[in-house]
């Protein structure tokens, strides 16, 4: 009797490293959403922080992980004085297509800013622009409790609210790239990982 023979198939796996809790409840409620099929790491909803963003990474391509995102707020490498410690990150990293480092300036609330219209207002840390964000996100905070809930990602997608904020998003780097820009420049590259999150679905 012949012997059938069945090709293996192979999944792919991907990671997304939120280093604290906002980017991994806004990647949980953006999974539902989308259908994305990355893991959010770590599962245990913990920071991670900068120091220990690369004993994770290299853990999770040891793992088999075909690619890994790393969100990761501006402001702190910033007040924290860890602008070299990221830009090793960074080097190790250049050039590996398995490993995508997404940064935000101040932080991923400019993402969420975005979505409801575009700024070039300079923001020195999280504190100054959740005051402006509060005005699109009535009550909204880093707190467990608010970001657990649907309502303050359903105010963001509302009206097309995602393609606008890639499309501000795409603005504001590339202004960021032509330089005379102030320190404090806003910027971030989500729309850049909402890309790659797409190509995985069709994989």
């Amino acid at each position: 009797m012949a012997r059938i023979t069945r090709e293996r198939i192979f999944k792919h796996r991907y990671a997304v490293l939120g280093e604290g809790i906002t980017e991994q409840w806004y990647l949980n409620h953006l999974k539902k959403y989308k259908a994305y099929r990355y893991t959010i790491k770590p599962s245990l909803f913990a920071n991670i922080g900068l120091e220990n963003a690369e004993r994770f990474i290299d853990n999770l391509l040891a793992s088999g992980y075909d690619q890994i995102t790393f969100l990761t707020d501006y402001d702190t490498i910033l007040s924290q004085n860890r602008q070299d410690q990221f830009d090793r990150l960074v080097r190790k990293y250049e050039g590996c297509c398995e490993v995508f480092i997404c940064e935000s300036m101040p932080s991923i609330e400019i993402w969420f800013l975005l979505h409801f219209s575009y700024t070039t207002q300079e923001f020195v840390d999280y504190e100054s622009i959740k005051r402006v964000l509060r005005r699109k996100l009535t009550g909204y905070e880093k707190s467990r409790k608010y970001l657990a809930t649907a309502g303050w990602f359903d105010s963001l997608i509302q009206d097309g609210g995602l393609e606008k904020a890639q499309e501000n998003a795409k603005r504001l780097l590339g202004r960021l790239k032509m330089g005379n820009v102030g320190r404090h420049c806003p910027f971030t590259k989500m729309h850049l990982a909402i890309e790659e999150f797409e190509k995985q679905k069709r994989k």
